[in-house]
């Protein structure tokens, strides 16, 4: 994870905080600023071991009910403050209810994580990072479904000027004690292998050089289900017909309606 020397950091949704602690062997305590979804009493009766003592003793600013998609949440933080901003393994809490068939519980689930990382990269770019400084956001998160079906290399940036400009392998061997905990109980999520996807409105941004670009963009590959080149139009039609291509457009097609009536400019 590109961290340079003196930049200043604003982690988002951090759970327990324990990755907030693992940044301090990378980034000064003056220069990180950790925020939690969670109030401090329900993050405390959440979370047994968690990390917020040793933040606030190590003197690092520490908010809580901290929700990015509550704009005037992200307002009580220090405005353009940050060089990056990130949010480690986003996830909105499972609905409990069964009401609903599970394709449209899959939906509703699909879509309001997409609303999520949208907005974190909007405020993000609008309110925390400084205009001058390195102007990255970092969304760490597993490459397997139902996270790879939030098409977020895609998905996020309708009509902002930022873009996703690749992703590299997480490596969480760097940030010592750090803990994927479940976000509605004391519970830690099997660590799998995850990407730290990377998004800039500097799209000549040095950090390119690092990141591995999407390769599914092209007229003759499907970005919704990460497959092709499709060498013929036969390919390309036996692709469509297929159950995974079928889900993924259903996925594409609720969050662009969605788009259309939340954020038309």
């Amino acid at each position: 994870m590109y961290l340079p020397k003196n930049c200043r950091v604003i982690t988002i949704g951090d759970g327990d905080l324990s990755f907030s602690r693992a940044l301090l062997a990378h980034v000064s305590h003056e220069d990180l600023i950790a925020t939690t979804y969670d109030s401090e009493d329900a993050l405390r009766n959440k979370y047994t071991q968690n990390a917020l003592d040793d933040l606030v003793n190590a003197g690092v600013m520490v908010e809580h009910n901290v929700d990015v998609n509550d704009l005037a949440s992200i307002h009580r933080l220090p405005h353009n403050f940050a060089d990056i901003v990130i949010f480690n393994h986003p996830l909105v809490p499972a609905q409990r209810g069964f009401t609903q068939p599970q394709k449209e519980r899959d939906k509703s689930a699909n879509l309001a994580n997409r609303d999520l990382l949208y907005h974190f990269l909007k405020q993000s770019f609008e309110i925390l990072l400084n205009p001058e400084g390195e102007r990255l956001c970092y969304i760490t998160s597993k490459s397997v479904k139902p996270y790879s079906h939030w098409h977020i290399e895609t998905s996020l940036t309708r009509d902002r000027p930022y873009r996703h400009l690749g992703k590299e392998a997480f490596n969480s061997s760097i940030f010592k004690h750090y803990m994927v905990r479940k976000v509605d109980r004391d519970k830690c999520v099997k660590l799998e292998a995850s990407d730290v996807h990377v998004y800039s409105d500097n799209t000549l941004h040095p950090i390119k050089k690092y990141l591995t670009p999407f390769s599914f963009n092209g007229d003759k590959c499907c970005s919704l289900c990460r497959k092709g080149p499709f060498t013929t139009p036969n390919d390309w039609k036996k692709h469509q017909d297929t159950r995974l291509h079928k889900s993924q457009q259903q996925y594409h097609d609720v969050w662009s309606g969605h788009c259309n009536v939340k954020y038309q400019k």
